[in-house]
């Protein structure tokens, strides 16, 4: 009997013991890293992170303050009205881009980097026709966004986004280049176009605007600028070899370097839609034709005029408005061009000096 009960309360311990050790709290030994975490808690290496953690330091929030004219009813008053865009820091001493629409008529301009500091940014120069505006902020040593060349995108490329769309801090969005080279209209009254712009749909909203349209390389792209806002999946960047061609002139001349005409290239269709709407015989079929010309720029002082057709620079023709704005770049501040063009049925020459 003593056997049996001796044996009985060994088979008592061993369960005590087995169920205790089944439901007791284990604790790690010290200098143990708890299982669980040695699992990885995302995949880090993807491309879009990579990209994100590379260029997202570069862009910045800009705050800006202006007064606006107000109707009151029966009177006008002035209202200070607050404004979100977004810009990308272009040389690390304080050279920022962004949209010309964003900062123009500005007061006040505040600039916060993505690392929670904040500067007075001043506006350097800005230039509507390609709504690119530099902005500079007392700092040195800032993280910059490396530029590639936007002349070797292709259409389905991946690209990703970053800014503040509606005052959402550093969201990122990402797409594809649905297409190259549109031209936008964005005055109808003076027919002007943003030229050459790139096509995302990666998602762009308010509060986007100026931002860096990047490749899965980590280089900007392009320049976010403009939806259409009735359709979804439509949004355009400046190209950044446009944007940066731009924004250095703006540095080093205080404004971009351009002949200063608007228009559109001639071609044989358009040609023969203008004589059937409006009577007007053209000379030419071809050639980059005159809408508009700006004051105060080289071609007003050469005496070009709106109706103008300019078929020829240099003695090398030319078919249309983008041959002229790049023999324009190649001649430089200070370079000269020599203009043949039509004036109605009579072609002259002019020599503009830039």
């Amino acid at each position: 009997m003593k056997w049996r009960a001796l044996m009985g309360m060994v088979i008592l311990l061993l369960a005590g013991f087995l169920l205790w050790s089944i439901f007791s709290p284990t604790e790690a030994p010290l200098g143990d890293t708890p299982a669980e975490s040695q699992e990885p808690r995302g995949n880090w290496e993807e491309p879009v992170v990579q990209v994100v953690q590379k260029v997202g330091p570069a862009t910045v929030k800009i705050e800006t303050t202006r007064e606006v004219l107000v109707d009151q009813f029966f009177f006008q008053q002035l209202e200070r009205r607050q404004g979100i865009g977004s810009g990308v820091i272009y040389r690390d001493d304080g050279y920022i881009l962004t949209n010309n629409h964003v900062v123009a008529g500005a007061e006040e301009i505040r600039v916060q980097l993505a690392d929670g500091r904040s500067f007075a940014g001043t506006v350097v120069g800005g230039d509507p026709l390609t709504d690119l505006a530099v902005v500079k902020v007392e700092a040195t040593d800032l993280p910059v966004a490396p530029f590639a060349d936007s002349n070797e995108l292709r259409v389905g490329q991946g690209v990703i986004a970053i800014g503040n769309p509606l005052g959402q801090d550093n969201t990122v969005t990402t797409g594809v280049v649905s297409a190259l080279n549109r031209d936008l209209l964005v005055d109808p009254r003076e027919n002007r176009f943003l030229e050459g712009m790139i096509q995302t749909d990666a998602a762009i909203n308010p509060g986007n605007s100026g931002g860096p349209l990047i490749d899965y390389q980590g280089q900007v792209i392009g320049v976010t600028t403009a939806i259409i806002e009735q359709a979804q999946g439509i949004g355009f960047a400046i190209p950044s070899s446009t944007a940066k061609t731009i924004g250095d002139q703006i540095i080093s001349h205080g404004r971009p370097l351009r002949l200063g005409v608007l228009g559109g290239s001639l071609t044989p269709a358009l040609a023969k839609s203008i004589r059937e709407q409006t009577n007007v015989e053209l000379a030419v079929e071809r050639g980059a034709f005159i809408t508009r010309v700006l004051p105060d720029t080289p071609a007003a002082a050469a005496g070009l005029a709106q109706g103008d057709i300019i078929t020829a620079v240099d003695g090398q023709e030319i078919a249309g408005m983008r041959e002229l704005s790049d023999a324009v770049q190649r001649a430089g501040f200070g370079g000269t061009l020599q203009l043949a063009y039509y004036r109605g049925s009579a072609r002259q020459q002019v020599e503009v000096k830039l």
